[in-house]
């Protein structure tokens, strides 16, 4: 299986190298940004485990529900604890926890973990590396690099070009956490209520914090535990389903947060002229950007963008032109009207497909004009064909 040179690096003292990638595909090209220092930032790589999913589970119950039980008319917190192996082979075993003196434990929550599972409709193609776009980016603008200005620090003449301070965080995974609530009690109506209590949470975010996850309550089962010569002992199982996420701190020892600033662009201006405005079908993007404002179309020479220039200018269609002879096509419209030269549009503003490929303008003759009819002639010797009744001849420009 494919996989990165794990490698330990000492960033103040060694160059991070670009990991090598076995794999039949040709290896990432270096990326720079990738690798901005983190020794001396105080951003610390989040990470969630499975243990943050118990803990939030259990608090949660613990802070939230709060189930409690009435015995001799006084409210008793019923104790929540987490099973490991020692409680656990114990309730297998007699049914029942008992503590440090032989006591038998009741009232008393026990949340044990059963399975963790990957979402099935969340499962991620990562195999080699993470793939592009499969992170989660924050931006930051204010930072080191573009700090607050205000009058104790005057804003410089020389503006510096702003820099964004850059986070990606890649994302985590979506995993199934299977629970198991076991309660005990010595009556069943304290069961009751203690199941009372916690019924109405379900497919609520149960957690604390940044931490919570949305939980399903499954089936309720009850069953009572007797026991020759101790008291009888209530019991119920109720199933959480958790839908939680976890992001490890590091995946085969490379961390996942990532830290980068925004690069700086170098921008060139263009100036364009009239026959860069109407020698083409193509309409320049410095008229785009501008929309309706004013463009440079020489050293000193300014042209207002009107709307009725903007609309000649975008105003494209097409005309299917008809057969007359092997050399010979018409088209029954009529050229667009310059509205800056108030001419006809030229000949350079139109393109002619045969059958879906283009036509270059030196194999044809033609001008337009405001007759209704336009004719094009064709240089066949040059064009490499003959015209036939069957081909389908575009022409493609400004119509009026």
């Amino acid at each position: 299986m494919p996989r990165l040179n794990r490698q330990n690096i000492d960033r103040k003292t060694n160059k991070p190298e670009f990991p090598i990638v076995e794999s039949i595909r040709g290896d990432r090209t270096l990326d720079r940004s990738q690798q901005t220092r983190r020794d001396d930032d105080v951003i610390r790589s989040r990470k969630r485990t499975i243990y943050d999913i118990d803990y939030a589970i259990k608090w949660y119950i613990e802070n939230e529900i709060q189930p409690q039980i009435r015995a001799n008319d006084i409210l008793i917190n019923v104790p929540v604890i987490f099973s490991n192996g020692e409680k656990w082979d114990n309730v297998q075993r007699l049914g029942y926890l008992r503590d440090e003196k032989g006591m038998l434990q009741s009232p008393l929550i026990m949340l044990k973990r059963n399975s963790v599972a990957e979402r099935d409709s969340y499962k991620t193609l990562d195999v080699n590396w993470p793939q592009s776009g499969n992170q989660i980016v924050y931006r930051q603008r204010y930072n080191p690099r573009n700090r607050y200005e205000d009058e104790l620090f005057p804003i410089p003449a020389q503006q510096p070009v702003s820099s964004q301070q850059i986070l990606v965080v890649d994302i985590p995974k979506y995993v199934t956490v299977e629970y198991e609530l076991l309660l005990w009690t010595d009556f069943t109506t304290q069961m009751n209520d203690v199941v009372d209590q916690i019924l109405p949470y379900g497919r609520f975010a149960w957690g604390n914090e940044s931490n919570k996850f949305a939980t399903t309550i499954g089936s309720i089962s009850f069953e009572t535990v007797n026991t020759v010569g101790e008291d009888r002992l209530v019991r119920a199982t109720i199933p959480l389903t958790v839908n939680g996420t976890l992001l490890s701190e590091q995946e085969a020892r490379v961390s996942t947060l990532k830290k980068m600033y925004s690069i700086k662009k170098v921008t060139f201006e263009t100036t364009v002229t009239y026959d860069d405005i109407f020698n083409s079908t193509t309409v320049p993007q410095s008229i785009v950007q501008s929309g309706t404002g004013t463009i440079q179309i020489d050293d000193n020479i300014y042209l207002k963008i009107t709307p009725e220039i903007m609309n000649y200018l975008t105003s494209i269609t097409e005309q299917q032109a008809t057969y007359v002879s092997s050399t010979t096509v018409t088209v029954s419209a009529t050229a667009a009207t310059n509205p800056i030269t108030f001419g006809f549009a030229n000949k350079n503003e139109f393109d002619i497909f045969i059958n879906g490929q283009y036509i270059d303008k030196v194999t044809y003759t033609w001008t337009p004009d405001n007759s209704s009819i336009q004719t094009i002639v064709f240089d066949t010797a040059q064009l490499g064909f003959d015209i036939i009744s069957s081909d389908i001849v575009i022409v493609k420009g400004r119509w009026a």
